[in-house]
C-alpha cells in the first residue's frame, strides 16, 4: 500500500508538499497493513485486534474501540466467501451470561442505548439496544472467527466470519453510533 494519496492543497500550500505528506503518511502505516494483506487475512487481523483492544490489560477508550469496530466492518468487504470444511465441527463456546457479567465488569459506564429499526414504521422504529450486550456478542463471534482459522481452516474462518456477519454486523453498527454518541454527542 505504499502510494501516493492525491489530496487538494491547502491555501498556502503547494500541491507537491500535500503529495509529499500524504505519501510519507500511506508509507508510514504500510508496513502493517502490507503485512496483513501479504501474509494474513483481514478478517483475522480485525478480529484479533478487536480481541486484543476489548479485552488487553485496560479497557479501552472509547476511540480504541470504535476503531477497532470500524476495522471489523472494513474487513467483511475484504474477506473471501471461504468454504465448510466439515459442516459437523463446531467451535467451543463461552457461556453468555458469564461473558456478559464479565463485559459488564469491565464496562461499568455502559448499557442500554436507543436504536432506531429503520425497517419499520415510525411508530414501531424505536428500539433499546444494549452496549454490554453488543460487546460480548462480537467476542462470542470473533472467538469463534479465530477458533476456526486455528483449529480448521483459513476457509471455515472466513465462512464463519462472513456468515456472521449479519449478527455482529448488526451489533458493530449499532455500538459505532453508541460510541459516536459518547465521543461527539
Amino acid at each position: 500500500m505504499t502510494g501516493q494519496i492525491w489530496l487538494t492543497a491547502a491555501e498556502g500550500v503547494s500541491a507537491e508538499s500535500v503529495r509529499f505528506w500524504g505519501k510519507a503518511d500511506v508509507e508510514k502505516s504500510a508496513p502493517a497493513w502490507d503485512h496483513v494483506r501479504m501474509n494474513r487475512s483481514q478478517a483475522i487481523a480485525a478480529a484479533e485486534h478487536f480481541l486484543a483492544t476489548v479485552w488487553g490489560d485496560k479497557p479501552p477508550k472509547d476511540e480504541a474501540l470504535l476503531n477497532a469496530l470500524d476495522r471489523l466492518v472494513a474487513a467483511y468487504h475484504e474477506t473471501p466467501h471461504g468454504d465448510l470444511t466439515d459442516a459437523e465441527i463446531d467451535a467451543p463456546r463461552q457461556d453468555g451470561p458469564s461473558l456478559y457479567k464479565q463485559v459488564a465488569e469491565r464496562f461499568p459506564a455502559y448499557g442500554y442505548y436507543p436504536v432506531a429499526d429503520p425497517a419499520k414504521s415510525f411508530d414501531d422504529a424505536l428500539m433499546t439496544a444494549d452496549a454490554i450486550d453488543d460487546l460480548a456478542d462480537l467476542t462470542l463471534d470473533m472467538r469463534e472467527v479465530l477458533w476456526f482459522a486455528e483449529h480448521v481452516s483459513i476457509d471455515d474462518a472466513h465462512f464463519a466470519f462472513r456468515l456472521h456477519h449479519f449478527h455482529w454486523g448488526q451489533h458493530a453498527r449499532e455500538l459505532a453510533i453508541f460510541l459516536c454518541g459518547r465521543l461527539w454527542g
